[in-house]
């Protein structure tokens, strides 16, 4: 693991070629009121249910770290995106797209429009990805 002297981000590989830069959280959800409010739902149920978050934003999106970078948030005007890896493709309606990242991982992509879609399925999911690099 590589955490990079200015930003302090944690890396799986040295020097891995990213942006520093940082963004006031409140940019992404401006005139987003909804992914906004699904996006706090979200950091709670998971600060409560898996583990402790720190959130960093970036200009591309919003990065929510346990021990590691887990899962990746795009607000969207009327709902949030959010990216998060796993060891195994989910086969599952609410996954738009799960692509393999390499022979032992898959990125997994779902929308959330409403908070109440923040389940127990999510959450194992998003718990199984918190604690994934940890194995």
């Amino acid at each position: 693991m590589w955490r990079c002297p200015k930003c302090k981000r944690i890396f799986e590989k040295a020097k891995q070629p990213h942006s520093c830069k940082k963004v006031p959280l409140e940019k992404h959800f401006e005139k987003k009121d909804k992914a906004k409010e699904i996006f706090n739902h979200l950091v709670n149920q998971i600060n409560q249910r898996v583990g402790t978050t720190k959130t960093i934003s970036i200009p591309c999106c919003i990065h929510l770290f346990g021990n590691y970078d887990f899962l990746a948030a795009l607000p969207k005007k009327d709902k949030l995106e959010i990216r998060f890896s796993l060891d195994r493709k989910i086969d599952n309606p609410r996954i738009k797209i799960s692509v393999p990242m390499s022979s032992k991982v898959y990125k997994n992509c779902l929308d959330l429009k409403n908070p109440r879609e923040i389940d127990k399925e999510l959450i194992d999911w998003l718990k199984k990805s918190y604690y994934l690099k940890a194995k």
